[in-house]
Order: C-alpha cells, then sequence, then structure tokens
C-alpha cells in the first residue's frame, strides 16, 4: 500500500472526503455512497450480509435501505482503518439519514391535510398566493354539515369529508390543485383555466358525487377567475379567493346545492352568473 506516512495521508483525505459529502448530502441515497466510497478508499471491498463471504465485517453500510451490506477484507491493517475511520462514517451518516426521513415525515405533515389525503392549508395558501391571470379559484363548501356530526356523529362527518376529498381528487385535472381550506370548505386552484372549463370540472365533481354513498350532503361554490392585482400588496390570488368566498355564499343563499361564477364583465372571462349544478 505504499509507504505509512503516504497511505495515513491518504486514509485521512479519504476521511475527509466522506465526511464533507454527508455534510452535504440531502437523501439516503447520498449518504450511503459516502459510506460505501469510504469502504473502497480504504481498501475494502463490500457483500450483501446474506452471502455468508468469509473475512466480512460486522458494520451495516446499508443504512436501512435495502439488503445489509457489510465489508469486506483479510488484511487485518484495512479491518483496523474500517473501525477508525469507516464506524464513526457509518454512525454519521445513520444520522444524516433519520434527520433526512423526519424532515421529510414534517414535510408530508405540512402538505397533506390528514383526515382528507389533500393539500392541507399551509401549502394550500402557497398555491393561492401563487396563482397566476388566467387561473381560476373554486371555494367549495359541504351544505348541512354540522347536521351530520349532530346526527350521526363526528366518525360520520370525518368520513363524509373524506369520501369528498375521493372526488374531488377524481373529479379534477392532473395540474389542478385540491385542499381542504378548514372545517368543511375545499379549494380548487385550476390553472389556466377558463370559467367555462372550470365550471365544467364542478359539474364532473357533482355528477360523482350525487353518485355516491353520502346523499344527504351537498355543496356549495363560488368560482373566480384570477386577474391582475390592484396594488403590490393584493396578491392576485387572494383577491380571486375573497371573490370566490363572496361567491359561494350567494350559491347558499340561492338555495345551496349550486355553485356561483364571476359575471364576464367582471373578470373578462368566459363564465356563467348563478350557474347551477
Amino acid at each position: 500500500m505504499g509507504s505509512p506516512v503516504a497511505d495515513d495521508a491518504a486514509e485521512l483525505r479519504a476521511a475527509y472526503l466522506a465526511t464533507r459529502r454527508l455534510l452535504a448530502t440531502r437523501d439516503a441515497l447520498a449518504a450511503q455512497r459516502a459510506v460505501l466510497t469510504l469502504c473502497a478508499d480504504l481498501g475494502a471491498a463490500v457483500a450483501t450480509a446474506d452471502a455468508e463471504v468469509p473475512d466480512s465485517v460486522p458494520m451495516d453500510l446499508s443504512l436501512g435501505e435495502g439488503v445489509p451490506l457489510l465489508p469486506v477484507t483479510s488484511d487485518p491493517r484495512v479491518r483496523a482503518l474500517l473501525t477508525r475511520y469507516l464506524a464513526p462514517a457509518v454512525l454519521d451518516a445513520r444520522l444524516v439519514v433519520e434527520r433526512v426521513r423526519t424532515s421529510e415525515r414534517l414535510l408530508e405533515m405540512a402538505t397533506i391535510d390528514v383526515l382528507t389525503g389533500v393539500w392541507g392549508r399551509q401549502s394550500l395558501m402557497f398555491a393561492i398566493n401563487h396563482a397566476r391571470p388566467g387561473d381560476c379559484v373554486a371555494l367549495i363548501d359541504l351544505d348541512n354539515f354540522k347536521t351530520v356530526n349532530d346526527t350521526l356523529g363526528h366518525e360520520a362527518g370525518d368520513a363524509t369529508l373524506a369520501g369528498f376529498a375521493v372526488h374531488l381528487r377524481g373529479a379534477i385535472r392532473d395540474r389542478d390543485i385540491a385542499g381542504r381550506y378548514g372545517g368543511e370548505e375545499f379549494v380548487v386552484v385550476l390553472p389556466a383555466t377558463t370559467l367555462d372549463d372550470a365550471s365544467a370540472v364542478l359539474a364532473r365533481l357533482r355528477e360523482s358525487w350525487v353518485a355516491s354513498s353520502f346523499p344527504l350532503v351537498t355543496f356549495s361554490a363560488g368560482l373566480a377567475s384570477v386577474t391582475e392585482s390592484d396594488g403590490e400588496h393584493q396578491q392576485a390570488g387572494q383577491i380571486a379567493m375573497r371573490a370566490a368566498d363572496a361567491l359561494m355564499y350567494k350559491a347558499k343563499a340561492a338555495g345551496r346545492d349550486r355553485w356561483e361564477c364571476q359575471p364576464l364583465s367582471s373578470q373578462g372571462s368566459t363564465g356563467l352568473e348563478g350557474a347551477t349544478a
């Protein structure tokens, strides 16, 4: 392996580079690559734990991803190097992987509404705030939902919300974003969509929902176009959201089980005021 001085320098450099890679890694696969690279730099091969290869070192390099991997060497000096340099790197890599997995879980919790499986409010607000002119926003509210909770119990209410979310996901297009705004309210952001096309999405939703196993609950909605905002502090998506909210209440006042769209003159986009389901 060359002179001891040269070997020590190479080993220290390999350990240093592995540490740098671990500090920069963002996923379990990259952490595993850093560990395997260090193993090779120290002069050891890798084998699967179930292969029962002689001279394997009981040090799992898989980091919980796939089949356990063990370093293999018969050289006592390399085995000592594995203990000195590889073992701490594996421990660090496991900490990195756990950190990444924790971050992923937190991100999932922040993104998805646990009960319904659609986007949660925080991520939904991000989508609304980044809506652009030409998009549409629909605010949907389940009619008489409180009656379900009061007469059938909160489990039935939760089942209704979860069931509606399933039908909502089935009615929207791949590019549309659906989320739970809060309580029994849902929002759909429809990119690059006319009011007519957005109304067609709500029509598909109603057709599917009417045929479901929740006949006691209907929905009312307001549908608004996103236009240029009037001021720097007014985001276009938020303005459309307020308009959709007002239209949703108009639909409820008109008898529920329907949706209201902005008039053509209001937003300069095709649509029908007072469109019913």
